[in-house]
C-alpha cells in the first residue's frame, strides 16, 4: 500500500464545515422534537373526555386533566437524562523520552482521527509526518499525511472503532513530501503510542 496525501483533504478543525452526516443527525433531532410536542398536546385532546368521563369529572375537571397531561409530558422530556456521548479511543503519542508529542482522539463512529500537537514537534524541511496503525504481529498500515497545524483530522476510510479494532498502537514516522514510497516507513519512527479505548 502506498502512503497517501491527505494534506488536502484534511482541514483545520476549527475551518471545517459539519459533515453531511451530522447536519443529517441535527435535522432529524429538530423534526423528532416538534412531533414530540405536537404529541404532548394533541393526545391529552383526544383522549381527555373520556379521561374525565372516567373520572366523574365535570368540564373543570376536563381542563385540569388536559392541563395536567400535556405539563407531565412535557416535564418528562426535559427531565430525560441526555443520551451518553459515543465512547472516545485516546492515544498519547510520545518520543523515546516518554514527553507527549501529538494526540489523538476519535469517538467511536468518527470517519476521521482528531490529532493536536502539544510540542512543537516538526518534521523538518521537505518531509512529513506519517501517521500508521501497528497491528499485534502484522506490518504497518498507513492511516495517511499528517498536515501541518496545531488541530488537524487526518480521514479514515472507515468508523473508528472498526478501522482501528485490532490495533493496540498508532505511530509517527517522518517521511518524504506525499508519504511513504514504499508503504511502510522509510524515516525514522519518531512517536508511538497506545490506544486507549474509554469503552
Amino acid at each position: 500500500m502506498t502512503g497517501r496525501t491527505i494534506g488536502e483533504a484534511s482541514v483545520d478543525v476549527d475551518g471545517e464545515r459539519q459533515p453531511a452526516g451530522e447536519q443529517s443527525r441535527v435535522l432529524a433531532v429538530a423534526s423528532l422534537s416538534t412531533v414530540l410536542v405536537l404529541l404532548a398536546f394533541v393526545t391529552p385532546l383526544a383522549t381527555g373526555v373520556r379521561t374525565a368521563a372516567g373520572l366523574g369529572a365535570g368540564p373543570a375537571g376536563l381542563t385540569w386533566t388536559l392541563s395536567g397531561m400535556s405539563i407531565g409530558l412535557a416535564v418528562s422530556e426535559f427531565a430525560r437524562p441526555p443520551a451518553p456521548a459515543l465512547a472516545p479511543l485516546v492515544v498519547v503519542l510520545a518520543g523515546s523520552d516518554t514527553k507527549a508529542a501529538l494526540i489523538a482522539t476519535a469517538a467511536r463512529g468518527d470517519r476521521y482521527l482528531t490529532l493536536k500537537t502539544v510540542t512543537n514537534a516538526a518534521p523538518g524541511e521537505g518531509k512529513v509526518f506519517e501517521l500508521w496503525a501497528l497491528p499485534q504481529g502484522g506490518t504497518p498500515k498507513s492511516l495517511g499525511v499528517i498536515p501541518g497545524g496545531g488541530v488537524v483530522r487526518v480521514p479514515l476510510s472507515a468508523p473508528a472503532d472498526e478501522m482501528l479494532m485490532n490495533i493496540p498502537t498508532l505511530a509517527v514516522s517522518v517521511e518524504p513530501v506525499g508519504g511513504s514510497p514504499t508503504g511502510q516507513p522509510t524515516g525514522p519512527v519518531l512517536y508511538s503510542g497506545a490506544i486507549e479505548r474509554m469503552y
